[in-house]
């Protein structure tokens, strides 16, 4: 199998993880029976709001070189400036953000665990992603020197 199809096959799964955490949030939801706390449900929509923003942002500045799979266009270039001054993927970063707000906006507090292996997908995701990048990107070792990975200024 070549790198491209092991990519899409990992951009499969992440979408799987991402239906999961969705459908998960809304079934709990409907059945668990709890009643809504006003002040999450507030910070669910806020997160997910940031997350839409910040998508919308990370999409237009990187542009037609934007793809979900983590082999790298010919075309491409290492992006370095701007938001990935801080992070190297913070797509990967929205989507934790999105789905934290979803989760919040539910209240689907064992969802949660959801998150957590989606989470972890991605740090499995990125560690591929970052291989294929530093074949292409020789300055791509230093540029992961000086950035964090998923979450600013902590990992």
């Amino acid at each position: 199998m070549t790198d491209k199809a092991k990519g899409w096959v990992l951009v499969v799964v992440q979408f799987i993880l991402l239906a999961v955490v969705v459908i998960s949030s809304v079934y709990e939801f409907k059945y668990s029976g709890r009643e809504l706390m006003p002040a999450i449900h507030y910070i669910g929509v806020t997160l997910i709001l940031i997350g839409a923003l910040l998508f919308t942002f990370i999409l237009i500045s990187f542009g037609q070189y934007m793809t979900p799979n983590p082999v790298p266009r010919d075309n491409s270039v290492l992006k370095t400036t701007g938001i990935y001054s801080l992070i190297r993927h913070p797509m990967y970063f929205t989507v934790l953000v999105l789905l934290l707000g979803v989760i919040l906006y539910f209240q689907a507090f064992y969802s949660l665990a959801w998150l957590v292996i989606a989470f972890f997908f991605l740090v499995f995701k990125t560690t591929r992603e970052e291989s294929y990048l530093a074949k292409k990107f020789p300055e791509y070792t230093a540029y992961r020197k000086v950035t964090k990975r998923i979450l600013p200024f902590i990992y």
